[in-house]
Order: C-alpha cells, then sequence, then structure tokens
C-alpha cells in the first residue's frame, strides 16, 4: 500500500502540470511569424491592383510607391484577422506606414460589415477568387507582406500581426537602408 501512494502523487502531479500547461497555452493570443520564408522577399513585390471594396474604382500597391506599405490579406470569416484588425487600424492612423487590405475568398456585404466594425477605412482590393493571394503565395488569413518604398517585399508574417512589430520592422529597414 505505501508504495502505489508515490506512484498516485506522481501522477496526480503530472497531470496537475500537464492540465496547467495546457490552459497557459489556450490563453495565449495567437503568434505570428515575424519574418516567415517567402519567395517573394527582396524582390519587386507582384503586380497587386483590383476593384475596391469601398466602391468604384480601383485600388493599386503602384499607387502608394515611395512609402511602407503593408500588405494584409483577410477575410471577414477569419477569427485570427478579427484578433489582429485593432492593430491594423492603429497602425494606419498612427504610423507612416499605409495598409492596403485585400479581402478574399468573401463577399463584399460581409467584409464590409467585419472593417465597418473596427471602423477601419484604408483601401481594400476585393478579391473574391483567390487568384491574388495565389500569386502572392498566401495559404490562409491572416498574412501580410512589408513592402519597401522602392517596391520590394521585406518582410512576411503569417498570423495576426501587431502594431508595434510593423513599426520596428520598419526601423529595421530604415536602418539597413531600405527608406525612402
Amino acid at each position: 500500500m505505501r508504495r502505489r501512494r508515490p506512484v498516485v502523487a506522481f501522477g496526480i502531479g503530472a497531470l496537475a502540470l500537464v492540465g496547467g500547461f495546457t490552459w497557459l497555452a489556450a490563453r495565449a493570443a495567437p503568434a505570428s511569424e515575424i519574418q516567415a520564408p517567402s519567395p517573394l522577399l527582396y524582390k519587386p513585390a507582384p503586380r497587386l491592383a483590383g476593384p475596391s471594396l469601398w466602391g468604384s474604382g480601383s485600388v493599386s500597391l503602384a499607387a502608394m510607391r515611395g512609402r511602407y506599405v503593408l500588405v494584409n490579406y483577410f477575410a471577414s470569416w477569419c477569427s485570427t484577422c478579427a484578433t489582429e484588425e485593432r492593430q491594423l487600424v492603429d497602425l494606419a492612423r498612427g504610423s507612416g506606414v499605409r495598409v492596403l487590405g485585400v479581402d478574399f475568398d468573401d463577399t463584399n456585404g460581409s467584409a464590409r460589415s467585419f472593417l465597418a466594425h473596427f471602423d477601419a477605412h484604408f483601401p481594400v482590393i476585393v478579391d473574391a477568387s483567390g487568384q491574388r493571394a495565389l500569386r502572392w503565395g498566401v495559404s490562409a488569413p491572416p498574412e501580410s507582406f512589408l513592402v519597401s518604398p522602392s517596391g520590394e517585399v521585406i518582410a512576411r508574417i503569417v498570423g495576426p500581426l501587431k502594431a508595434i512589430e510593423v513599426e520596428a520592422l520598419v526601423r529595421l529597414a530604415e536602418a539597413k537602408g531600405y527608406g525612402a
């Protein structure tokens, strides 16, 4: 009987430890992968233009040349996109980085409602077929690409991002001579 107590105590302790780690992991926000590998890195950004989500006209990445642009692929049905949307709004309002959204595999009405919920007003390209996402190598939203003022892709971020991470990438890029 005395031998069973240490075994039982060890088992209970191990379960508590595993349970604690599981609880912590479940509470943690989804992590982004900064500087995720991509064949686009340090090359000219692929052409990106299309109809505006906000109505008539079109939007293009080329029209934003000369500034840092964060190209963000998202969808209204993507729960982790909702996690990062406030960060994108803050980034668009409070830094020198332009945000260019690309809504893919979604309906225009759902995308507009999603963005209105966060009071987001940055330009958004409609990519209902997902062809633009494929050209950029996007597998699932959210994925973002930081494009330098000269039009070169200098970072890929997979997963929900934080504005502070993007701002740090811009400072690093400027230090390396990617600035305007």
